[in-house]
């Protein structure tokens, strides 16, 4: 069942149980109660220079990835964050994506996901952005507007996140997408 049947489906269900309220859910939300959605979080550890995470998209058959912004935390300096497509990448330590629908047997068709890659990004970049103020810990956060910023990414192409840090510091990234089905529309 698509999102869209499953939006539908909820909306003519109503109302919400407990109260009697007309329901409503979001499409993220439905996603995770789909069992579609998945996290991947990546603690790089202490980094002062260029850091990547690199993964394969899903073939078309087992659903278009929707990308979601960085989650990006960094516990001192400055960190820029670029997604690049079709790039190449080796090495690395595997990072299993977990679904977010802990009662989901459905596992993420992303392969080769590692944080620490090797790579040498000089794909097409498709996103990118930073977040903090060096010295400043606690002006720290991430993310996005999630769903305005959302990418459907090519099946079963390369992509390489590149963290680049203005000095020495951790970073804690949540990375977020759904896998469906339809996805060109």
């Amino acid at each position: 069942m698509s999102a869209i049947e499953r939006l539908t489906e909820i909306a003519e269900q109503g109302q919400e149980e407990l109260t009697g309220y007309t329901a409503t859910i979001s499409s993220d939300h439905a996603y995770i109660h789909d069992g579609i959605a998945f996290t991947a979080i990546i603690n790089t550890g202490s980094i002062s220079a260029a850091y990547d995470i690199a993964f394969t998209a899903p073939a078309a058959s087992a659903g278009y990835m929707h990308w979601r912004p960085v989650g990006l935390q960094s516990s001192a300096d400055f960190v820029s964050y670029t997604l690049y497509e079709g790039d190449s990448f080796s090495a690395g330590t595997a990072v299993t994506p977990i679904n977010r629908n802990r009662n989901s047997s459905n596992t993420s068709a992303v392969t080769d996901m590692v944080k620490g890659a090797t790579a040498t990004p000089t794909g097409t970049i498709i996103d990118s952005g930073g977040i903090g103020t060096s010295g400043n810990p606690a002006s720290q956060g991430g993310g996005g507007d999630r769903a305005s910023e959302e990418l459907v990414l090519k099946p079963e192409e390369t992509y390489v996140l590149t963290l680049v840090p203005d000095g020495a510091t951790t970073c804690i990234l949540k990375l977020f997408w759904y896998e469906e089905e339809e996805g060109l529309g």
